[in-house]
């Protein structure tokens, strides 16, 4: 990854953390359900994976967010529009939503629909890490609608199987707000 490349990566993560604190206070002020939040992840290689976000459920239903995740092992970054959430419980959320940008449109194409699970198990140094799952993506019309979480993960609830299990974040934090 080329210095100019790190650094406008290190921008554009400072500017999706700072509007997902936004999104959520002000979403959270008005009562409305939130998501959101940024972690790290060690890849195969040893590199950093990352992954921002921030979403919140309006009250005629509708939901509006974005994410991004870079993961500098394939290289790949992908923003995805997050127009779904499945809350489960007070801590675990589900969202989903379209690729709108792709750095390598080969591996992840935009449109393709990308699905992640999230879960906050609070904050302090006596609180459990909060968890991920990697992200999968998928062919319209794909929802959040389609997947439930269990202790081991994100699952397809039409073939029944885990698809990504949870993966404690190495740094950050993850708001979850039904």
């Amino acid at each position: 990854m080329s210095r100019r490349t790190f650094r406008l990566s290190c921008l554009l993560l400072c500017a999706l953390t700072a509007l997902a604190a936004v999104v959520a206070s002000a979403a959270a002020g008005g009562g409305n359900p939130t998501a959101s939040g940024h972690a790290n992840l060690s890849v195969g290689d040893g590199q950093t994976r990352t992954f921002s976000f921030a979403a919140v459920q309006h009250r005629d239903g509708t939901v509006t967010g974005q994410a991004q995740v870079n993961n500098p092992s394939f290289p790949i970054r992908v923003h995805f529009a997050i127009d779904c959430l499945k809350f489960d419980g007070g801590n675990r959320v589900i969202a989903s939503g379209p690729v709108t940008q792709s750095s390598d449109p080969g591996t992840i194409a935009v449109g393709r629909i990308s699905v992640v699970a999230v879960e906050d198990n609070g904050e302090g140094a006596n609180a459990a890490p909060d968890r991920i799952t990697t992200i999968p993506d998928y062919d319209p019309p794909k929802s959040c609608n389609d997947f439930s979480v269990s202790d081991s993960g994100l699952r397809d609830d039409m073939s029944g199987e885990v698809v990504r299990p949870w993966r404690e974040i190495e740094a950050g934090q993850i708001q979850v707000r039904p």
